[in-house]
């Protein structure tokens, strides 16, 4: 046993050497193809003023907290290593961890895998392409990641205390992030409800059970039982402010900010305002199904079956889709208006410029959603979030953390479905897919890297404020 988990740590070092060597090559041509992408224009001015001690100073158009910078002014100010060079290295850094953190997370939720399994799905997930591209500019997604999922893994290790202050850090790259510390003190809230509802009277025989996997139905019965009895709900806060209160204190100090700053945007909020915009959940499944190539594989059969068996359901929700895309669909002047994103091409050449192709897509959005939502209610989903007997929670909170996170962005960014789609794919672990079907999913993820890259290195765009040409990124 030994022998095996020396090998494994072995083969786990090469990918991260090679992941290595492979990132600082590439972030060595980035930096001498722009030493400027897009909002780095506010980042890189920002971050030099918090490396070189200028604290009050601060750029009004910039949205999110001031994490990012202070990470740079703790760790590159007091070497005064300012540069642009050395600003960028922060995310090549956190690029790493985040390769660490999804190896040890998977390594947790995903019990009796093999080497190969664990090791080609962690590799696919750490060279997810839009999270890998910003890893070689200093923007605040990479380093947000690393915080969120820095706070999974403590959870799942029991180590709450360290979870909080992960918790608090990934508020401070991100204030969104607020959303994914209340998805997992959700969870955690959810299996201490159960216990006290449903366990608590058999606490003696508790360690003879089989494990238990509750369901929306155990849940009711759980409401309905503290509607009769109150002290319940007494006793469930009563451990959670003894067990989690580091989240709490995490949530309690952002609603304090919300009531104060009157918005989850600081800086320039015109731009940035909140509106319900359903057809961002579509657009995430076109996200997932993209990047989980495997998981596709295995699905749709299973998928287009439930649509065939249940297909007057299918007929209702293709048409309330529709209707979601007719009614609900945003078009943000940002994404109108800046070319150097993927998804100005997209829109402006075909969701925008013929009437039909915004409808086109819409069973292939039920098929998407349907086969998401197998994969969420799935017995075994989740169990690793929190206590391993009580899987509920991440069914419930993971899909109100996604409409919360993706359902209220009027702006369609690619970056935005990042961290949901990580935490389904790291948590989730009943998806019975396969090495080969792995080892292609890491095909196309490598490939859609080289094309990102290929077209960044080679497409010049012009524009007249702009001295240096501009060029294409996610």
């Amino acid at each position: 046993m030994h022998a095996i988990k020396m090998h494994n740590q072995a083969i786990f070092l090469a990918f991260l050497v090679v992941y290595v060597v492979v990132t600082m090559v590439l972030f060595h041509f980035v930096y001498q193809a722009s030493q400027l992408v897009v909002d780095e224009e506010f980042h890189l001015i920002q971050g030099e003023h918090y490396c070189r001690g200028r604290f009050g100073v601060w750029d009004n158009k910039i949205t999110t907290f001031p994490g990012l910078y202070l990470v740079s002014a703790g760790f590159l100010g007091p070497y005064r290593l300012c540069s642009v060079f050395a600003l960028r290295m922060t995310s090549v850094v956190a690029s790493i961890a985040n390769a660490y953190l999804i190896f040890i997370i998977r390594k947790v939720v995903a019990i009796n895998r093999g080497t190969a399994y664990l090791m080609l799905e962690s590799i696919s997930l750490a060279t997810l392409p839009p999270l890998y591209f910003f890893s070689h500019l200093y923007y605040t997604d990479v380093i947000s990641v690393t915080m969120v999922l820095m706070m999974v893994y403590l959870n799942l290790r029991a180590k709450y205390h360290w979870a909080a202050l992960s918790a608090g850090l990934a508020i401070m790259m991100r204030q969104t992030n607020v959303i994914w510390v209340g998805f997992v003190l959700g969870c955690q809230l959810t299996n201490v409800t159960l216990y006290y509802c449903l366990e608590a009277d058999r606490r003696p025989q508790r360690s003879k059970q089989r494990v238990r996997h509750y369901t929306l139905m155990d849940l009711w019965t759980c409401v309905k039982i503290m509607i009769g009895q109150p002290k319940i709900i007494v006793e469930v806060f009563k451990h959670a402010s003894l067990k989690f209160p580091g989240y709490e204190l995490n949530l309690l100090g952002f609603l304090v900010f919300l009531f104060t700053n009157g918005s989850i945007v600081v800086g320039d909020r015109t731009a940035h305002q909140a509106a319900i915009h359903l057809p961002q959940i579509l657009y995430f499944t076109l996200f997932f199904a993209a990047f989980s190539s495997s998981h596709v594989a295995i699905m749709l059969h299973r998928t287009l079956r439930f649509m065939l068996k249940r297909w007057y359901v299918t007929i209702l929700c293709l048409a309330a889709i529709g209707a979601i895309v007719h009614y609900n669909t945003i078009v943000h002047p940002y994404m109108l208006a800046d070319n150097r994103h993927y998804t100005f091409y997209i829109w402006n050449r075909f969701y925008g410029r013929y009437w039909w192709a915004r409808y086109a897509p819409v069973p292939l959005y039920y098929c998407l959603l349907v086969m998401v939502g197998l994969m969420v209610f799935s017995k075994s989903t989740g169990t690793q979030i929190g206590q391993q007997s009580h899987i509920i929670g991440f069914k419930i909170f993971w899909i109100v953390a996604l409409l919360a996170s993706v359902g209220l962005q009027q702006l369609i960014e690619v970056r935005y479905f990042i961290v949901p789609f990580l935490i389904l794919r790291l948590i989730q672990n009943s998806i019975k897919t396969n090495v080969p079907l792995l080892a292609f999913e890491l095909a196309v993820n490598l490939i859609i890297n080289a094309v990102t890259f290929y077209i960044f290195f080679t497409k010049e765009i012009f524009w007249t404020e702009y001295h240096d040409p501009q060029r294409i990124i996610w």
